[in-house]
């Protein structure tokens, strides 16, 4: 039997407690502590609950859903960290599960298209979840929101194994901090969202990047509400205060035994030679590790190097100083209910953005 839980609340967290019972966590993305974090920006979060013949709880899925900017009256619904083994789900039951979210949205909701995010370590698990959503009716496309591989960290040995097998370069820079007036601490005053998406647009700047805008409020919000679930670790100058003596951040989140590197961003300061984002990220390893997460996940890698043509090449090398198991773990898939709305919706967004960009040159 499938239940959709339009909102979260009672029912939301007993399907989470019910879960627990069985051993199973769900990732953060779907959880109702995140579906509250987001009540306050537009999207709208549901539960799609998979339950027995006794009406107990098998597993799930969150469903967000935000209006369309091109399409007024329509919505876009968006599935993250979806896979067989996530949240309790077998292949059957997200096979069952996407077929209801497919007929409701065919049938009774304006929906213009839904997006999902497919995830999985294991690769049988991946094709098993590319089998339910093949079923369903969904294509894969080009990843656009997510990443398709990734390095992952082994959390089981102890700390200080875990800290000896880093690069010399990583222990060393990590170690270097303490020579500076700054220390690590956790971002909980909402009053510091305008901070991380600076600190965001700055690093994106460096690379090339577009920003990517982000409700650093709910975030903040939710983060300091469920600090084992997600966790904004800040490099502050002590020497300094204000928002401004916040130099580097990094977003950390738990999706069940997988945690994975979120959000970073960083300045740097012109009288503080200091590096930023290696104990930031240690930092994060430690929370994860003790959160009681299995693996680290690493947000995603490109396969060039610091001195290569790859904007994104010294990030990756970054990453490397950590852990060097690379796996393919994401893909993109799609679909439009209303094919021909879609179609008119992304020319009137391609007509949009030509407009926008005339403007601009």
């Amino acid at each position: 039997m499938i239940e959709i839980i339009e909102k979260p609340g009672d029912a939301w967290d007993e399907c989470e407690s019910e879960l627990a019972e069985r051993g199973v966590s769900l990732p953060l993305y779907h959880r109702a502590a995140w579906a509250r974090a987001l009540e306050g920006t537009g999207v709208r979060c549901s539960f799609l609950a998979v339950r027995d013949a006794a009406n107990k709880c098998l597993g799930g899925f969150a469903v967000e859903s935000a209006r369309s900017r091109t399409m007024p009256g329509h919505r876009l619904l968006s599935i993250q960290r979806l896979g067989v083994g996530a949240g309790g789900l077998d292949e059957r039951a997200l096979s069952d599960g996407l077929a209801e979210l497919v007929r409701r949205a065919q049938k009774n909701w304006p929906v213009l298209r839904i997006t999902v995010d497919a995830f999985g370590l294991d690769p049988d698990a991946r094709e098993q979840t590319s089998r339910a959503l093949q079923t369903a009716g969904f294509h894969r496309v080009p990843t656009t929101r997510s990443y398709e591989r990734t390095l992952v960290l082994d959390l089981t040995p102890t700390e200080d194994a875990l800290f000896a097998a880093l690069h010399k370069n990583a222990r060393s820079r990590i170690r270097s901090v303490a020579r500076f007036p700054v220390q690590v601490s956790t971002a909980t005053s909402t009053s510091l969202s305008d901070r991380l998406q600076t600190l965001s647009d700055e690093t994106r700047g460096r690379t090339g990047g577009d920003s990517h805008k982000l409700d650093w409020h709910a975030i903040i919000a939710a983060s300091a509400q469920n600090p084992e679930l997600s966790r904004i670790a800040i490099l502050e100058r002590t020497d300094k205060s204000g928002p401004e003596n916040v130099i580097a951040f990094a977003w950390g989140c738990l999706h069940g035994d997988v945690a994975e590197y979120s959000e970073s961003g960083s300045i740097r300061p012109e009288d503080l030679q200091v590096s930023t984002s290696y104990v930031l990220l240690w930092d994060l390893v430690l929370w994860a590790r003790r959160s009681g997460a299995r693996w680290f996940d690493f947000g995603g890698i490109t396969a060039g190097a610091i001195d290569s043509d790859d904007p994104l090449g010294g990030i990756s090398e970054f990453k490397r100083k950590f852990a060097q198991r690379e796996l393919d773990v994401g893909e993109q898939w799609e679909l439009e209910p209303r094919p021909t709305r879609a179609r008119i919706a992304r020319l009137v967004s391609r007509g949009i953005a030509g407009v926008r960009a005339a403007v601009r040159r």
